[in-house]
């Protein structure tokens, strides 16, 4: 039984789940996973694939949400997850998994463990739960597979996210309901398509600068906006005995998320205008051109991910563009 053959269809020939059959066929499959993305059921999929194809549970695809409760109620399945009430991972529930991992299977050959929202294990260096975890993931149990899942991967303790492999699954695209952030996408657009017509006209060449420097600013300024809006909307939700410094950098992980999703948009949102001039609706021999400006893009989200400013990366992206687009 392959991991294919148990998601669901917009998963299947996702890269992450390519990397992760390969891996199971190779046996080469690493101890702690980490699967994170903006689409919380995608994340629960994916982990719980893993797990039927690592206890050899066989998985009927037609009963939909409850294909995986055999997978769920099987001896050598581990669940943690944060407490209803505080919606925090509590440490007695954390030692008690890892004291049931440090045990031989009771069926078959390996045991697994999935922490679900595994940002509520804490963001502070002071956190039992995080640490706990932590030196369970330094020295890992045998026979045994951690998965760790969460939509917000910020708010986990940087040495957590080191010692797993982290894979990022991918979401159904969904549009940010901001209507700022849409006017945005048009004017972006509109600098794509004014690069097109460039060349080395002066004059258009002056207006793509400053039209750059207000998309930059404007970005800044709608970012701050939804983290601001979002924040008052999450630390609803925190446990009261969150730390100042818990807190802090919960929102920074959230803050984090944000913008990864705004920065999708903007590839996707670059993508669409360059599809008419790659199915030749639109005349200009540019495709290498627009290929160029999206792996530049992406080398931009990867540099924002060691917390490069976003001031900074965008400005580097949209001066790359002007580059590519005048040589």
């Amino acid at each position: 039984m392959g991991l294919k053959t148990v998601l669901s269809e917009p998963l299947k020939d996702t890269n992450p789940v390519e990397v992760l059959e390969r891996s199971i066929d190779k046996g080469r499959l690493p101890h702690a996973m980490l699967l994170h993305g903006d689409h919380y059921p995608f994340l629960e999929e994916v982990a719980l694939g893993l797990a039927s194809v690592l206890l050899n549970v066989a998985v009927d695809n037609s009963l939909g949400d409850e294909r995986f409760d055999r997978v769920e109620k099987h001896p050598d399945f581990f669940a943690l997850r944060p407490s209803k009430k505080a919606r925090s991972i509590r440490a007695e529930d954390t030692r008690e998994i890892v004291r049931q991992i440090q045990q031989s299977p009771h069926q078959g050959e390996r045991k697994v463990s999935v922490i679900y929202e595994a940002d509520r294990l804490g963001a502070s260096a002071q956190s039992a739960s995080a640490n706990i975890i932590l030196k369970t993931l330094e020295e890992p149990p045998l026979d045994t597979s951690i998965i760790l899942i969460t939509t917000r991967p910020y708010s986990l303790l940087d040495t957590i996210r080191s010692r797993c492999f982290n894979f990022r699954i991918p979401a159904p695209f969904e549009p940010t309901n901001n209507e700022p952030w849409h006017q945005w996408l048009d004017d972006y657009s509109s600098f794509l398509n004014g690069m097109t017509e460039m060349k080395s006209d002066k004059e258009k060449i002056t207006a793509s600068f400053i039209m750059l420097y207000g998309l930059i600013a404007r970005f800044n300024g709608i970012l701050a906006a939804l983290v601001a809006e979002n924040w008052t909307t999450e630390r609803k939700k925190l446990p009261e005995d969150l730390s100042d410094e818990e807190k802090d950098a919960t929102r920074e992980g959230s803050a984090k998320g944000i913008r990864a999703k705004l920065l999708k948009e903007i590839e996707h949102q670059t993508r669409e205008t360059a599809a008419p001039y790659l199915r030749g609706e639109k005349e200009g021999d540019i495709t290498l051109k627009f290929t160029d400006s999206i792996q530049q893009l992406e080398e931009v989200i990867r540099l924002l991910n060691v917390n490069l400013k976003e001031e900074t990366a965008l400005e580097d992206y949209f001066l790359s563009c002007m580059r590519i687009w005048t040589r």
